[in-house]
């Protein structure tokens, strides 16, 4: 098995997983938005603060996925390696990020 021994060899993997990783969650926030539009127009200002919350969680992951990427393709480009190194971090930090936002969810279902 080949050992990788500088983060540019993984930047384009990092890439490609906090892009898919930035869809998912937009997809995710399209389906919190649409459970929203489920509402009828009264009932919308009841649960309006419970869906912004899950949107502004579900964002802040989504914006930690981006940034992963970003920092991945600057290090790329640039070949530096510590900026590759905080898109990998940055990526972790997202993956993490979605195992708490997929937990909330599944605990917001009683």
């Amino acid at each position: 098995m080949a050992r990788v021994t500088s983060p540019l060899e993984l930047t384009t993997d990092v890439i490609t997983a906090g892009a898919a990783l930035a869809g998912l969650l937009l997809v995710f926030m399209g389906n919190i938005a649409a459970a929203f539009d489920g509402y009828e127009k009264q009932e919308q200002h009841a649960v309006r603060v419970k869906y912004q919350h899950r949107l502004w969680v579900a964002f802040a992951g989504f914006a930690l996925a981006i940034a992963a990427t970003i920092f991945a393709l600057i290090g790329k480009w640039a070949l530096s390696e510590y900026v590759s190194f905080l898109g990998l971090v940055l990526l972790l930090v997202a993956l993490g990020w979605v195992i708490f936002v997929a937990l909330r969810a599944v605990l917001d279902v009683k």
